[in-house]
């Protein structure tokens, strides 16, 4: 009997361990993931995304295999599968870059951007790949034994010299009429047809260009339909930033329609994907936000997308809340119209703007550890950065850099509030000194001991925020 108790205390731990958790931006927090594509398929979103393994000085991607997850609710979400590099016995190690997997007829197809080991050189560039399973998680093998499309099979940029990475994050879109279409670029874009066993092209290679783009196309074509419009959304310029165009057509003429998400801080690349699902449309992404995150080191975000009446799309905020939670506003007592607020990295007191982002927090416990007393303030606009004091008393926000000092400074023990027991003073975790969040007469927010004039600028309230 012990030693049954024993192995159901230990499978329930198990079982513990491996369930989904619920959380905000970035959605997977124990691996740093990049470029998402997402399918939905019987009642579930599946995504793929690619894993980035470069150390934290690291000066390169370092991308050995794709990573396979699974949600039911677009919140919790649990690791199904994988799809490693060393599948595509043709190409070299490690650049299992971006992907995307589509369904047809009952077999998924995942199509890859790879390193070519081809020895010629005008072959050697980044190439296409594609995958086939019967399972949208399991059992991908190469359907083709070598390259879709070859960095030679397409034009290249004059800026590349002898390099081939136009030849990467290819993007499938299946139209009502049954024809399948493969994008892809870096500094050119391109697209040619798919045949119906989607894995030969089916005609000539196209190159497309953006009518009235304000920049210049980069990288990560993704196409979807709308009431009856084609949009293609990718990354412009670099820093990245992604915007979108329109047509009437999966082939052209594309139309500029306008920014969707600016630079994200702390990489230089970004990447979406974009789908509907129980009748809400989302947009996911990648960003710099998890503790020693960069460009090499990346991790994927959801936030909620919408079409306007006349088919526009407005520009996206990237938010820490995500689709998890609601943000909240710090108000002040000692005026109540003025909220803690960010301008420059800086905190301080301003008036209530409702549009604003930068007027919102994301609450969560505090990171030094699990006291249900503690808590630490994200950015809604700026995931990973919290605000932290110094031993000066200084507060900014700074990047969560995943150091017990980091920690330390950006956790605050939550009291009752100095000047009213309904609302809350904010301790600092310094255990010589006690410090409180507290703002001078003029706005600026800081730590710093108190006397009893101080209680009302010391007492705040978090506001939640319904959206």
């Amino acid at each position: 009997m012990r030693h049954a108790l024993l192995i159901l205390i230990t499978v329930s731990l198990l079982v513990s361990f491996a369930a989904p958790v619920a959380a905000g931006n970035p959605i997977i927090r124990d691996r740093f993931t990049a470029d998402p594509a997402a399918l939905v398929h019987d009642g579930k979103v599946y995504l793929y995304v690619g894993h980035d393994e470069a150390e934290v000085d690291g000066n390169f991607y370092v991308m050995n295999q794709w990573l396979i997850y699974s949600s039911s609710d677009m919140i919790h979400w649990e690791l199904e599968g994988q799809l490693p590099r060393a599948e595509f016995d043709w190409a070299r190690d490690p650049s299992a870059w971006a992907a995307q997997t589509i369904e047809r007829d009952g077999k998924f197809y995942w199509y890859v951007t790879v390193l070519n080991r081809d020895p010629v050189p005008e072959r050697a560039g980044n190439a296409i790949g594609v995958a086939v399973s019967d399972h949208p998680t399991q059992g991908f093998r190469d359907a083709i034994g070598g390259p879709l499309v070859r960095s030679d099979m397409a034009e290249r940029p004059p800026n590349m010299g002898g390099g081939g990475w136009h030849v990467l994050d290819p993007t499938v879109f299946l139209d009502d009429d049954g024809q399948a279409y493969l994008y892809w670029g870096n500094t050119y874009l391109f697209y040619a047809k798919l045949k119906d066993n989607m894995i030969e092209l089916d005609g000539d290679i196209h190159r497309i260009e953006i009518e009235d783009m304000p920049g210049t196309f980069t990288e990560a074509p993704w196409l979807h339909q709308h009431n009856g419009t084609y949009y293609l959304t990718f990354a412009m310029n670099f820093p990245e930033q992604i915007a979108y165009a329109t047509s009437d057509s999966p082939e052209g003429p594309w139309t500029y329609g306008g920014l969707l998400m600016d630079v994200m801080p702390g990489t230089g690349t970004n990447h979406q994907a974009i789908i509907e699902f129980d009748g809400q449309w989302y947009f996911i992404h990648h960003s710099a936000a998890l503790p020693t995150g960069g460009d090499y080191r990346r991790s994927v975000h959801i936030e909620k997308f919408e079409h306007n009446p006349d088919g526009s799309i407005d520009t996206l905020t990237p938010t820490s809340s995500g689709l998890a939670f609601n943000p909240y506003r710090i108000q002040a007592y000692s005026n109540r119209d003025a909220y803690i607020r960010h301008e420059n990295y800086r905190p301080l007191l301003g008036d209530l703007d409702p549009g604003n982002y930068d007027v919102k927090w994301h609450v969560v416990a505090g990171l030094l550890d699990g006291d249900e007393d503690l808590i630490s303030f994200q950015a809604e606009n700026f995931t990973g950065y919290y605000l932290a004091h110094t031993s000066t008393g200084t507060v900014a926000l700074r990047k969560n850099d995943g150091s017990y000092d980091f920690q330390r400074r950006a956790t605050f023990r939550k009291r009752d509030g100095l000047a009213d027991s309904e609302w809350a003073s904010f301790q600092t975790t310094d255990e010589l000194e006690e410090r409180y969040l507290l703002h001078r007469p003029n706005g600026t927010v800081f730590v710093g001991p108190l006397t009893e004039a101080d209680h009302e600028r010391a007492t705040f309230r978090l506001r939640e925020v319904r959206e």
